[in-house]
């Protein structure tokens, strides 16, 4: 008799779990040279020619606020260039897409670097434990009022804009959230050019720590060609992951995102596992010019983070104890914000509950989705066949465990077998989240196979003595 599916199946394998589990691109310049020849010419008919090495000035917008930068120009490529200077009182390298410059020179070799520039939400290093004040100098976080500024991105204020590529990303980060959703709307938006939008409209209370690293990988490489928003409904642990990589992020009046709580099978991690997630989250937070205080936070609760806001300027000032006037977190709870302490904190840009909200505080002239709404088809196709498998795949492995163990024909037995084992490796390709992850099959469909080699050996065996 053939064994039964149950006596072949290995647990599966999680790489670890996280609890249940930055700059704006814009539209791309009215003209450039080549990359090799150093001559680069914006939006406001001024232009730039040098070398990369030489010390520059210059002026862009992020985000709505006009900013200067003065450091050594270390990069510079198709779409954006970089900048090596002061900023929040730490040398740091600032990528800044060339159609938001408004002015660039070269300063002399002898000239001191400049006043750091005013990026929303930057915090500088330090180690979480001791205490350090961290500034983020004045947040350009906005209530739901358009900005006239030139910083507006001008592929949105044309009139052949193909409009926003909104996705929305719900589930568990490995199941429902995967990272080939996102890349695939990164592929429609490559169908575009450079500098389109996509915004990320994500719900999700975490998942596995393996899927977070492949989205965090897709994203970054994303970034580098177009602007990637968060819109949050709700971000934990996994989900809060994800939001972070994104250039901006903008709450529901109901979101929330933190309590990135990393576990290692059913226990929080610690020790070296620990020190490591709270440096990657750091590293995360501080490459979107988020302080990291808050998002170390968010992972463990003992670390502490408060803060001071200058009501006239919006200015930050962090600490990663409670001696500022605003209370973050405390010693018992790991960090969740929601969007009023966000917004106040300078972690949100803003506070939007409908698309035409969101629209206004991107500075768009209107709310407009690409290519038909293809973001929400990619979503809804995958959640359809997420539902599909969690009902269907439980039935067959029940099927293929208890199916003919009482009298009957054996040969009857031996084909319905074979049809279920072709249809769940068929799941396999379909959905293999659901197969492993759920239900519980192996990680690996090789046993399955050569299971259904076996059966089908049987019954050839079986109706040749016939």
């Amino acid at each position: 008799m053939t064994k039964s599916l149950l006596s072949i199946l290995v647990a599966a394998v999680w790489a670890g779990s996280l609890a249940v589990l930055p700059t704006t691109a814009a539209a791309p310049l009215a003209s450039i040279a080549t990359p090799a020849e150093d001559h680069l010419t914006f939006r406001s008919g001024r232009s730039w020619r040098g070398d990369v090495g030489d010390r520059v000035r210059v002026e862009f917008s992020e985000n709505g606020v006009v900013q200067t930068l003065e450091g050594t120009l270390t990069r510079i490529e198709k779409r954006y260039l970089q900048v090596e200077g002061e900023i929040a009182g730490q040398t740091a390298v600032k990528t800044i897409f060339l159609s938001d410059i408004r002015d660039m020179t070269s300063i002399g070799a002898g000239a001191t670097g400049g006043a750091a520039p005013e990026s929303p939400r930057r915090g500088g290093s330090g180690d979480a434990g001791g205490a350090r004040p961290e500034t983020a100098p004045a947040s350009p976080s906005r209530e739901l009022a358009p900005s006239a500024d030139d910083g507006v991105n001008r592929s949105a204020a044309g009139a052949e804009w193909p409009g926003v590529f909104l996705l929305p990303l719900s589930g568990t980060l490995g199941i429902g959230l995967r990272h080939q959703e996102i890349e695939r709307i990164a592929e429609e938006a490559d169908k575009y050019g450079p500098g389109q939008i996509i915004v990320l409209l994500i719900d999700s209370p975490g998942g596995l720590v393996i899927e977070g690293d492949k989205i965090s990988d897709s994203i970054n490489r994303i970034k580098k060609n177009h602007r990637v928003v968060a819109w949050i409904r709700e971000a934990i642990s996994g989900g809060a992951f994800t939001a972070l990589h994104c250039d901006e992020n903008y709450y529901m009046s109901f979101g929330a995102l933190g309590a990135i709580t990393m576990f290692a099978g059913q226990t929080a991690a610690s020790g070296a596992e620990l020190q490591a997630w709270l440096q990657r989250c750091a590293d995360v937070a501080e490459a979107g010019g988020r302080n990291k205080y808050v998002v170390q936070a968010m992972i463990h609760a003992p670390l502490l983070v408060s803060y001071d806001r200058d009501e006239d300027t919006g200015r930050v000032t962090y600490y990663n104890t409670l001696e500022g006037e605003y209370d973050l977190s405390d010693e018992v709870n790991n960090l969740t914000l929601n969007a009023s302490n966000a917004l106040h904190s300078g972690y949100s840009q803003g506070t939007a509950d409908t698309e035409e909200e969101l629209a206004r505080l991107m500075q768009l002239p209107e709310w407009k989705e690409a290519a038909n709404g293809v973001g929400r088809r990619i979503h809804d196709d995958w959640q359809r066949n997420v539902e599909q498998a969690q009902e269907e795949v439980p039935k067959l492995v029940q099927r293929l465990n208890f199916k003919g163990s009482g009298t009957g024909d054996p040969a009857v037995v031996l084909g319905t077998r074979i049809q279920i084992l072709q249809e769940i490796l068929r799941w396999y390709d379909r959905c293999y989240p659901v197969c492993v992850y759920e239900v519980g099959l192996p990680g690996d469909p090789e046993p399955l196979k050569r299971q259904l080699e076996e059966l089908r050996y049987q019954l050839g065996q079986m109706r040749r003595r016939n």
